[in-house]
């Protein structure tokens, strides 16, 4: 399991926003509460491993609380599927999701400043932000850029 969140970053990172969130709801502990009697498992604990198609077995879950798991399926779902990503300019937005969202709202606290985020999707694609706009003004590209302030900053990004 814990190789998998890398697959879902590889999928956001080529645009297929689609495969990526179906990667992460088929290890997501969330997505497990029906059947949590075959799982075996906690259902808010990642598992070092599902067993696959080939064990008898098949979908249940073993080795709960032993992997790295949980951290990297955080970082790839809000880092990459959410695509909200600090770096050394700005915070990087360049979400990769399903087409069939219509958008997302985040808070996200950075260098001292809050961005509440709303990310719409009026043409339902998986990737590609058209137009980012911070407190009312569109700015060039998709890093917001640091304000470090205290304040609060509306960002709208259409993608």
């Amino acid at each position: 399991m814990h190789a998998n969140p890398w697959v879902i970053i590889a999928e956001t990172i080529l645009g297929n926003g689609d495969q990526a969130f179906e990667y992460y709801s088929e290890i997501n502990p969330a997505t497990k509460n029906d059947v949590i009697e075959h799982y075996e498992c906690e259902p808010y604990v990642y598992a070092q491993n599902i067993l696959g198609d080939e064990h008898p077995l098949f979908g249940t879950a073993r080795n709960s609380w032993v992997t790295g798991t949980a951290s990297w399926a955080y970082q790839a779902a809000t880092q990459y599927i959410l695509g909200i990503r600090p770096t050394y300019e700005g915070l990087l937005i360049d979400p990769s999701v399903p087409s069939e969202w219509d958008g997302f709202q985040v808070t996200r606290e950075f260098r001292k400043t809050v961005y509440d985020i709303e990310v719409q999707n009026p043409h339902h694609v998986s990737k590609g932000v058209r137009s980012v706009k911070v407190d009312g003004q569109e700015i060039e590209g998709n890093v917001i850029p640091v304000f470090g302030d205290g304040g609060t900053r509306r960002v709208e990004v259409t993608v």
